[in-house]
């Protein structure tokens, strides 16, 4: 998870660089900034205004620590669409409450809130209905179970219902685990339901469709390639064999492309993780791969989109290596299934 932190006070520096330290010991990607001098962190860049609007470009959370008003402020002009926005957290400069205030579910707010507090010992000041009441939260669980929400209008239907004591109903065209949370039936007899689809089916009178990203695009580019020749050229694949850009839960390469810019546009634009592995990593995948004499004298290893593509989806080949322009690619397909 990428974050960017911003402070606005001497002591408010001091928690950032703290939390900043913190999270880079769980994984996170982060960078942590202070309007003053406080040793380990970075000045802000730029005014606060410049620096949201880059970080709504490029992170998946940006958190404040200081005073409400400030973010809202801050933010109020770059927000487009709760499937499109980053995580935003609020913090006061003691740390003792955690506020998200954008993107709680699909962007994962609230679940971030809940580290920090547990890391500072503090208070997470969760408001989401659905989370306070302990209803099913069908945005988290799209997220967590790797789906695309393709219309998010239809969210506040679903939790409105759920909210009222109501049922609602869901279709799978996939293999279900688990039992239904309450309030969920296998129907089409309610007003408002979850399809779970491919395709788009219009089966309730407000129908959340959300379609699983279960193919992995695995791709080998020369060096310095223009983005848009990637795009066009991964368009033309996926709609040659009927897939969906929405339906790609990843990206796939050899670390020799793990700086590649268009590789990491697309990752970043399609807001999909982007993995890279070494030559040796790519050469113990099994299977039966188009081989090439150039690519192994290149990279290492006798085939790149294939196996990438392999390798992350644990998964089949369902569209063997294609080539044009200075690309290859490949996509596999995983074993994607509803679980409750």
């Amino acid at each position: 998870m990428k974050i960017h932190l911003a402070a606005f006070t001497k002591q408010g520096g001091l928690l950032c660089l703290r939390l900043q330290q913190e999270l880079l010991g769980l994984g996170c990607y982060t960078k942590g900034y202070c309007t003053y001098e406080t040793d380990g962190l970075k000045p802000l860049p730029h005014d606060l205004k410049t620096f949201t609007g880059a970080a709504f470009d490029t992170c998946d959370a940006v958190v404040f620590i200081g005073a409400a008003g400030i973010a809202v402020r801050a933010i109020a002009p770059f927000i487009t669409s709760k499937d499109r926005d980053p995580a935003v957290l609020v913090i006061d400069e003691t740390g003792r409450y955690i506020i998200p205030v954008l993107s709680g579910h699909i962007g994962g707010a609230n679940s971030l809130a809940g580290i920090i507090a547990d890391i500072l010992s503090g208070q997470a000041v969760i408001t989401t209905a659905t989370d306070i009441r302990r209803k099913f939260a069908v945005d988290s669980w799209a997220v967590a179970n790797g789906c695309h929400i393709s219309n998010v209008g239809q969210i506040k239907y679903i939790s409105a219902a759920l909210l009222n004591g109501e049922q609602v109903g869901l279709v799978s065209d996939f293999p279900v685990d688990g039992s239904l949370p309450e309030g969920l039936n296998y129907s089409t007899g309610y007003r408002a339901g979850i399809c779970i689809s491919s395709g788009y089916k219009q089966l309730f009178e407000h129908t959340l469709h959300l379609v699983p990203k279960q193919y992995v695009l695995g791709v080998g580019c020369r060096k310095n390639i223009q983005y848009e020749v990637l795009l066009n050229f991964v368009n033309t694949i996926l709609a040659g064999n009927g897939i969906q850009a929405c339906e790609i839960g990843a990206i796939a390469s050899i670390d020799l492309k793990c700086e590649e810019e268009a590789l990491l546009m697309l990752s970043r634009l399609w807001r999909i993780p982007f993995y890279t592995y070494t030559a040796q990593e790519l050469l113990q995948v099994s299977g039966d791969f188009t081989q090439s004499a150039f690519v192994k004298e290149v990279t290492g290893v006798d085939n790149v989109c294939e196996r990438a593509a392999v390798k992350a989806s644990k998964g089949k080949l369902t569209v063997n290596k294609i080539s044009g322009n200075g690309i290859t690619a490949a996509i596999a397909k995983r074993e994607w299934r509803c679980k409750f």
